[in-house]
């Protein structure tokens, strides 16, 4: 990603610089200006066109300084995070404002392009680009949002040490305010919590004061370390400290928009503990206090018909069973909802409904079953179901609206609806999706470089040729070759995927489904064999074309070609790793729906069997009452009755007026 956006940088300067015709003169290659150790990349190559008078140093004021910081900033909120990030590089690594590092509009552009990078995903440099503003000291106006930019980023990619040892690298002289402490304790709990240490996570977690936005993260957590433990009355008194402060607690503003969350979790949370210590009707209470418009509703109130059924409330837990069923048809616990409905009716001896549940439960579950069976002995059909599954998560993620409630319409549909997508591999999935952009931009970035190369290909810039040599002519067609084969593969992926639905949906014959699958093959691997020669001849090009650059720049851009030419190959090689990686993720994931929905099918069919030996045990102590002179309470009423009549008689019920005293002795 930094390539990317050095190589886009660097052609822009130089083209601007190239453009100028009264531009001096490059020095020597027997004269260069050698680039300080200590710069990154980007900066000496700021130093090395400095030197051939490709940027002019004296063009740089405070008027400019604000008015390409504007421009950046509103390519960074449209959304071009890229194009922003590349905008703020010439700022921040111009030397035409090392006069002005001190100045807040230059500080506040180093702080943007933290930013920038990170919301493209270049969490790498992004970190690099924050540690330049802590480095600065707590007095600096950015170093608290730097500070908090970079705790984000570690949550968000779970690297809570990795980004904690590099934030804690930067020493400042001056002490860190308590709010920095509490997020870098946070780090650290987080870190100790993960490597299974959880009395040195708490140790960390219980320094963290309410001061502090992860206050509420770590009282939770340290429920969480104390429920692991088995200590469950110390876990609930954590869990009671988020979910008991009100919202309109003056502390509870010092969070951020996990808050609600974390206290929706610790309510749940609460009405687990209880449960698990047969505490039923404090389970009860702590589930109905998750509000009607939190997403673990469903789980509250599935969780609260399984308390009152161990309580054995069973017309509570019938009640809300039912409630559970008809407001959340499309939940992945319907299943075990279904089921428990049926163990309702079982334990309040009404055979004949338990049953009917169990045989509605089978007849629905049975198709899903034998379709995730199929789907998890299949490739092909794993990567469309869960290409589906991602396409439906980001429509609800994005559009910020809940999942629907709606009954699924087929077997797909049900599987879909049960499957939930493990962080695991939504992470890794983003990772893939990164990938394959690189792979993508990988090649523009080759001709980035290369074109770099061609604008300062000259010792003198108002000399240089606009005509392409036979070196430019090979590399571009070795290079349009390559994107050629990579395009080809993604279209065989395409029709891989349509190849899948095709079969599942029955919409191809299975012969002609057959063939096809045989001719993608070996299309696939004429392709792989083709790329791999593309790439060697494109290899070759690039280096020809880097030996025909100015002695000057010549050392920096034969290593970033290289380098393009390196992240290019390695960017399609590490994408194939992550889609096999993220594919056993997904095998894991089928493998446990199976496993869970086909536990929940057995259950049912012992269900039924129960509910028809509980109701040929009901006929059997009826018949025994029966013989031994007793009648069942039903039909007391009704044989009463029967019995003062004959059979050519007819019942007709007194309508007289009954006194008192003409029931005393009676019987």
């Amino acid at each position: 990603m930094k390539t990317a956006i050095a190589a886009a940088l660097v052609v822009m300067l130089a083209g601007t610089a190239i453009a100028q015709p009264d531009a001096a003169p490059a020095p020597e290659a027997d004269e260069p200006e050698a680039a300080p150790a200590a710069l990154d990349p980007i900066a000496k190559y700021f130093n090395v066109l400095e030197g051939m008078k490709l940027v002019d140093v004296e063009s740089g004021n405070l008027e400019s300084l604000r008015r390409e910081l504007g421009v950046a900033e509103r390519l960074l909120r449209d959304g071009a995070f890229l194009a922003a990030a590349t905008a703020l590089y010439t700022i921040v690594k111009s030397p035409r404002y090392t006069a002005f590092v001190d100045f807040v509009e230059y500080q506040n552009a180093e702080y943007d392009l933290a930013v920038a990078l990170a919301r493209a995903g270049a969490y790498g440099a992004a970190l690099d680009a924050l540690e330049t503003v802590l480095r600065r000291g707590p007095a600096a106006p950015y170093w608290g949002p730097a500070h908090r930019r970079a705790v984000d980023i570690a949550l968000e990619t779970r690297d809570h040490a990795g980004v904690l040892a590099r934030v804690e690298t930067v020493k400042t002289s001056d002490p860190i305010p308590p709010s920095a402490a509490g997020e870098r304790a946070y780090l650290r709990g987080r870190a100790a919590y993960d490597a299974g240490k959880y009395a040195a996570a708490e140790g960390e977690l219980v320094t963290i004061s309410k001061q502090s936005r992860m206050y509420s993260s770590a009282v939770y957590l340290r429920g969480v370390i104390r429920a692991r433990r088995g200590e469950y009355k110390a876990s609930a008194e954590a869990m009671c400290e988020i979910a008991g402060t009100p919202d309109s607690d003056k502390l509870t503003f010092v969070v951020d928009d996990r808050y609600f969350t974390i206290k929706d979790l610790a309510r749940l949370g609460l009405g687990r503990l209880a449960h698990e210590q047969g505490e039923y009707d404090d389970a009860y209470y702590h589930y109905f206090q998750i509000p009607d418009d939190s997403s673990y509703l469903p789980d509250a109130l599935f969780e609260a018909s399984w308390s009152m059924y161990q309580k054995r409330e069973l017309a509570t837990s019938r009640d809300l069973v039912k409630e559970f069923l008809r407001e959340f048809p499309a939940s992945p616990l319907w299943p075990e909802a279904s089921l428990l409905a049926g163990y309702v009716e079982l334990a309040d001896c009404k055979f004949t409904d338990s049953q009917r549940w169990y045989d509605d439960l089978v007849a629905r579950l049975q198709p899903i079953v034998e379709t995730i069976d199929k789907v998890r002995k299949d490739r092909d059909q794993r990567d469309l179901l869960f290409a589906e599954a991602l396409t439906r998560y980001r429509e609800v993620k994005h559009s910020g609206k809940p999942r629907a409630t709606a009954a699924a319409k087929t077997p797909i549909d049900e599987v879909l609806a049960l499957l939930r997508l493990d962080p695991k591999f939504l992470r890794l999935h983003d990772a893939v999706t990164g990938m394959h952009e690189l792979a993508r931009t990988a090649p523009s970035v080759v001709r980035a470089w290369q074109s770099l190369g061609v604008q300062v290909g000259e010792t003198r810039v108002a000399a240089v040729s606009t005509s392409k040599t036979f070196e430019q002519e090979q590399l571009a067609d070795a290079n349009a070759v390559l994107e050629d084969l990579r395009r080809l593969e993604a279209q065989i992926a395409e029709a891989r995927l349509e190849l899948a639905r095709g079969r599942r949906d029955g919409t191809l014959p299975a012969d002609a489904a057959t063939e096809e699958a045989r001719r993608l093959d070996a299309l696939a691997e004429r392709t792989r064999t083709a790329r791999t020669a593309a790439t060697t001849a494109a290899d070759r090009a690039a280096a020809a074309v880097g030996d025909r650059a100015a002695p000057t720049i010549r050392p920096l851009l034969q290593a970033d070609l290289g380098e393009a030419r390196r992240l290019d190959k390695a960017a399609n090689r590490l994408a194939a790793e992550l889609e096999t990686a993220g594919d056993k993720l997904a095998q894991d994931a089928i493998e446990r729906l199976y496993e869970d929905t086909r536990r929940v099918l057995d259950k049912a069919k012992l269900g039924k069997i129960d509910a028809v030996i509980g109701q040929k045990r009901k006929l059997d102590i009826e018949v025994q009452d029966l013989a031994a002179g007793r009648f069942p309470a039903e039909l007391l009423g009704r044989m009463w009755n029967a019995s003062m009549i004959g059979d050519d008689e007819e019942f007709w019920p007194w309508e007289g007026e009954f006194w008192a005293d003409e029931y005393e002795g009676w019987r």
